[in-house]
């Protein structure tokens, strides 16, 4: 009788990779607008992240994720659809607020506005394309971890807005999944805590 074939192992089994992955995990931070850098972020850097994003789990392999990067001079007509869609939201508002809103834009070097596009004849309902799109951003937040960015993921109304989406150039049955922020820290990197985990599991095995 022949001895058992080994079971497989994932290219990222050997214990360096492991490390290199938890440690994205455990170091991933969010910062505020005004604790980044103005330092632009390499387009290479940005493609890897990117990269990592594409490789999330999706039900079906649709594959729903669906980004538009600002950088630069671009990042005004991200602005602009933000304030758009606010406006929208709130016809009362002032050009104070949307001035605000356009000089927030300029303290983060790279925007990305992220959304989620169903398949034409759709085999998954429309709640699973999003959740396969948050597991992208999530790859994109710890991927940008490792190459040393922090940032927010905003999913406040104006980012989720479907005029956003239109104006930003997404199709127009894809639906927002918000605003993700990035650049380097501006001072040392932002210091993180947890509760135990243990608080929040429980175990069956009987």
């Amino acid at each position: 009788m022949s001895a058992p074939s080994p079971l497989p192992t994932s290219p990222g089994a050997e214990p360096g990779s492991r490390e290199a992955v938890l440690h994205a995990i455990r170091h991933r931070r969010t910062a505020d607008l005004r604790d980044l850098s103005p330092v632009p972020v390499p387009r290479a850097t940005l493609q890897a992240l990117l990269e990592a994003a594409n490789w999330a789990p999706s039900h079906g392999r649709t594959e729903p994720w669906r980004f538009a990067v600002f950088t630069g001079a671009g990042r005004a007509r991200l602005s602009e659809a933000l304030n758009a869609s606010a406006g929208l939201l709130n016809p009362a508002l002032g050009e104070e607020a949307r001035q605000g809103q356009s000089e927030r834009q300029g303290l983060a070097p790279v925007w990305i506005a992220v959304a989620a596009e169903p398949a034409a004849k759709p085999r998954m309902p429309l709640h699973e394309e999003q959740w396969a799109t948050v597991c992208a951003v999530h790859n994109l937040l710890l991927a940008a971890t490792a190459h040393g960015l922090v940032g927010k993921w905003i999913t406040n109304p104006p980012s989720m807005h479907p005029n956003t989406a239109r104006m930003l150039g997404f199709p127009e049955e894809a639906g927002m999944v918000g605003v993700v922020y990035l650049g380097y820290p501006r001072a040392g990197w932002p210091v993180g805590t947890r509760r135990p985990v243990e608080d929040k599991v429980r175990w069956v095995e009987e």
